[in-house]
């Protein structure tokens, strides 16, 4: 079934054929009662009774009415008070026809029954339009058709008691038992839900040691690397005592550096660990630190030309466009040394992105920033273009604002 709302009877979720077994079934079981009663074809009127002449073949009548029984049967499930109301409709001409096919108040015991699979309280109005029908039946002489023909209550002016009771029985036992299937299927729906609720804690928490085996690894390889060289650079002036001024302080910038990439390494340690305090985690940056990461960049001796500016951005989106604006740089430090870097900041209503050029020789290749810088921006519905043109690197990156 398809997604919808609930329309006075049941809530429809995704089509699926197995919902539709047990009204097909029960339109079968109908259809064929119908179609092995013969249809009412005439009747007359003797002494104050009735006299009725069936026939083989169904009235114009009789086929109406059973075909909108039996698509009362099938929307059953669906729409439960609607089905009820197209099983009806054959009965308000009985008056006029003088009888009815039994198969049609099959029909009307079928939806209830239906109904009772998804909660005995959506089977009360069918039921009760069942019971109503029966004691109608039961009090009168209207004739009901069946395979061997017209039958009546067997009353003459009385109440049919017994026969009265024995309707009850039949629609209070299936809508009982059809309640009772109904529960049981619930109750084994709710198991395998439980089940694969457990099976997937044991994913993510199988998922969860192995980022904190990730996590270890990276801390204990390359943390220390990127240490040593903080360590290396911040001793190098007291083991060479010769060194110039520029020289240190460039080692000094080198040790900078160095430490923020600890400092960064291990904000996403604790990412990947999800077991830290929360306290030990700092806030990541956002598209307003971006003026910091070019400020830093160009104390670092890398030429960058930056215009433009960013309204109110996203956390999301500004932590993407942090990470790619990053990215680009580095690429820009690796692949082109001393060349000027430009980046201009845009962003309208819908989008908020970046384009960023450098000098470059040769095609774009599509290292592991990129890959990584695509995935970030391909992942809250944004675009991103790497290409090479006129001798420049051109990087193009927009993401929902």
């Amino acid at each position: 079934m398809t997604t919808a709302v609930l329309t006075g009877s049941r809530p429809v979720t995704t089509f699926r054929w197995r919902e539709w077994v047990p009204s097909i079934a029960v339109a079968t079981v109908v259809g064929v009662l119908l179609l092995m009663t013969p249809g009412i074809r005439d009747f007359t009127v003797l002494d104050g009774g009735y006299s009725y002449v069936s026939s083989p073949t169904p009235s114009g009548y009789g086929v109406i009415g059973g075909l909108s029984v039996l698509a009362g049967v099938v929307l059953a499930r669906r729409w439960t008070v609607w089905a009820t109301a197209l099983a009806f409709l054959p009965f308000l001409f009985v008056p006029w026809m003088g009888g009815f096919v039994w198969g049609w108040w099959l029909g009307l015991l079928g939806i209830a029954a239906l109904a009772a699979l998804d909660g005995v309280s959506r089977a009360v109005v069918p039921a009760g339009v069942a019971l109503l029908i029966a004691v109608q039946y039961c009090s009168t002489e209207i004739p009901a058709y069946l395979p061997i023909g017209a039958v009546t209550s067997g009353i003459d002016d009385d109440f049919e008691t017994y026969a009265f009771v024995a309707y009850f029985l039949a629609i209070a036992i299936t809508v009982g038992i059809a309640a009772l299937i109904g529960s049981v299927q619930r109750s084994r729906s709710r198991e395998e839900g439980v089940a694969a609720a457990q099976r997937h804690a044991l994913q993510v928490e199988s998922l969860a040691g192995e980022r904190a085996r990730l996590a270890r690894d990276l801390h204990d390889v390359v943390a220390h690397h990127v240490s040593l060289v903080a360590v290396r650079a911040e001793s190098a002036p007291f083991l060479h005592p010769g060194l110039d001024d520029d020289a240190r302080a460039v080692l000094a910038d080198i040790a900078q550096d160095a430490r923020e990439a600890l400092t960064e390494l291990r904000q996403v340690l604790i990412v990947l660990q999800r077991t830290s305090d929360e306290t030990e985690r700092t806030p990541q940056p956002t598209a307003c630190d971006v003026d910091d990461l070019v400020s830093g960049a160009v104390a670092a001796g890398q030429a960058i030309e930056l215009g433009g500016a960013w309204r109110e951005v996203p956390p999301a989106a500004g932590y993407v466009l942090y990470r790619a604006v990053q990215e680009g740089l580095t690429n820009a430090r690796r692949h082109a040394p001393g060349s000027r870097t430009t980046i201009t900041r845009r962003q309208s209503d819908t989008v908020v992105g970046f384009r960023m050029t450098n000098a470059a020789d040769g095609a774009a290749d599509a290292g592991r920033g990129l890959i990584g810088m695509r995935e970030r921006v391909e992942a809250l519905g944004g675009t991103m273009t790497a290409v090479v043109a006129d001798g420049e690197f051109v990087l193009d990156i927009q993401v929902p604002a």
